[in-house]
């Protein structure tokens, strides 16, 4: 009986220690940080700052404007009846396939931009492929920009691939890739740069 009194003071002295160091061990586990993917298409130039879920073509059209003679172009409806659209589902018979998002008309008036955006592409469309498809429409509505390939001339996807190749990009296409594409697109720096053929026979 004696010998447990004797260990009894080394006990209280001992279990309040043993305590601390318990705890401060649950304070070092701490759960591990959840490291946050960075968002590929996060907008991160001020330029493009104002698009959101709700902008409307007419104002991807402004933006376009803009950009077009912030990047040394004449503006692109300067003296042309500009009209942008939504379209409804492609219509397969006119050459639209399912991946195209767009289509544009009479482009070889000089007197018109006119192209179409099909709402249903366009409504699951992050802005960054929104961007692009814009573009891209606009590019042969405008500039009569034809793709590098038609599909049945392709062999291959170019590994760097340009405003004009698609209007149905990626989904994991980032914003940094979209800008400077979009700076080949309006200095025509791409490879296969091919225009519709205007001339009058």
């Amino acid at each position: 009986m004696k010998k447990n009194l004797k260990t009894l003071p080394l006990l209280f002295f001992c279990l309040p220690l043993m305590l601390l160091q318990c705890a401060k061990e649950e304070a070092v586990q701490e759960e591990p940080q959840v490291v946050e993917e960075e968002d590929k298409n996060k907008i991160t130039d001020p330029f493009y700052a104002g698009l959101n879920d709700n902008t409307s073509l007419e104002e991807y059209w402004d933006l376009f404007v803009k950009d077009a003679i912030r990047s040394g172009k004449a503006d692109p409806g300067d003296g042309r009846l500009v009209s942008v659209f939504f379209g409804t589902e492609p219509d397969f018979a006119s050459g639209v396939t399912a991946d195209h998002a767009g289509r544009a008309f009479n482009v070889c008036d000089e007197g018109t931009v006119s192209f179409e955006i099909i709402k249903s592409f366009w409504e699951d469309f992050s802005i960054v492929q929104r961007l692009y498809t814009f573009y891209h429409e606009a590019g042969h509505a405008r500039y009569r920009y034809r793709h590098p390939c038609e599909s049945y001339e392709c062999t291959s996807t170019p590994e760097d691939t340009p405003i004009m190749w698609l209007s149905v990009p990626s989904p994991d296409t980032t914003f940094e890739e979209f800008l400077a594409d979009k700076e080949n697109f309006f200095k025509r720096r791409w490879d296969g740069v091919r225009y519709f053929n205007c001339v009058e026979n």
